[in-house]
């Protein structure tokens, strides 16, 4: 077996046994706390509608006290595991720099805007606004801007093969473009985190694809890095299927958008990549065509959006929403990995 794969199967191991003791640490950790949801009626924005079809979806006379602060085991076991066990280059301190940077500012946006505010009215209602979403993504795409610059600085990546025909300098530019474009992926895996195990799985999916195809392609700087993940992601998952024991808001989902968008950009599987997230996009998308519309023209598209929520107001039990979800991603995790073999 080749080194580098046995050493990423080694560490896929370890952080399997340092998430499972870290876990249940966690979730008593958050409700001593009180790091849990507690979703109450309030304003949609600038709209005269209110968020009860929302609590109506979510189930929030049984699920309200749901620990939603599980994405601190993403946050802190991925970079312990690669701290004490991985050598530590200079792309992999900017993978870090990115990954521990989004997991904080998840981390800010859940402690202080969701929980900190959560009995707060008003403040609930204006961050259900166009304006303040704008905000939160033209700081969170400035700071991605700032990793993709340090990932220029190292020199390593010169070129982006995004397909046979179409190869482009990794420029300072391109290094801003790369920024503003990861940063939609982060977002676009934020968004996903909204109905149990639904986020969660779909990485775990795209981690497994993402996993096979650096192999065929003898592409082993990243492996080890997603096959702690990896790990992480399988203890999470245990405890995010139906009824989560906890969810993962933002310190789980930005960091592992992060991560997906950063391992495609460097090892130039860009497009597989995006093939094999698509559904996170079309999740992302139905938010901003609601939200657009919304502002703009006070219709609504979908009954809730993302789109995920409209099939569960149309009368999809959450269960079936997310299974369909997941397969639709083992599809396009299928095409996508097609796409970067051949």
């Amino acid at each position: 077996m080749n080194q580098e794969i046995r050493k990423g199967i080694e560490l896929l191991f370890v952080s399997t046994i340092i998430s499972t003791i870290f876990a249940p640490i966690m979730i008593s950790a958050l409700y001593k706390f009180n790091q849990v949801s507690g979703i109450k009626k309030s304003k949609i924005g600038a709209t005269d509608g209110d968020n009860s079809l929302f609590m109506k979806i979510m189930k929030t006379t049984t699920t309200n006290g749901t620990p939603n602060m599980g994405g601190l085991i993403i946050l802190v076991v991925v970079p312990l595991t690669i701290l004490l066990f991985m050598s530590i280059t200079e792309i992999i301190k900017v993978f870090l720099i990115g990954f521990i940077l989004f997991g904080i500012w998840g981390l800010i946006d859940v402690v202080i805007f969701t929980n900190g505010f959560k009995n707060n009215e008003k403040m609930k209602a204006f961050q259900e606004t166009f304006e303040w979403r704008l905000g939160k993504l033209i700081f969170s795409i400035l700071l991605n801007i700032g990793v993709m610059l340090l990932l220029y600085k190292t020199g390593y990546v010169e070129k982006l093969n995004l397909t046979n025909n179409l190869i482009v300098n990794f420029t300072p530019l391109v290094a801003i473009l790369s920024g503003v474009v990861g940063q939609f992926a982060i977002y676009s895996t934020e968004l996903t985190d909204g109905a149990d195990g639904l986020m969660i799985g779909i990485m775990t999916i795209i981690t497994i694809f993402l996993s096979f195809l650096l192999i065929l392609q003898g592409q082993y700087d990243f492996l080890p890095i997603l096959l702690i993940i990896l790990g992480v992601e399988i203890i999470d998952l245990y405890f995010n299927i139906p009824p989560a024991r906890f969810w993962n808001g933002g310190p789980g989902a930005m960091p592992l958008g992060f991560t997906m968008f950063f391992v495609a950009l460097v090892t130039n599987n860009l497009i597989p990549y995006i093939f094999m997230s698509s559904i996170t996009w079309l999740i992302m998308l139905s938010s901003f065509i609601q939200i657009i519309s919304l502002r703009f023209f006070k219709k609504r598209v979908f009954k809730i959006a993302p789109i995920h929520h409209h099939f569960q107001a149309n009368g999809w039990p959450q269960y079936k929403v997310v299974m369909r979800f997941w397969l639709f991603t083992l599809a396009t995790c299928i095409l996508g990995f097609y796409l970067g073999i051949i």
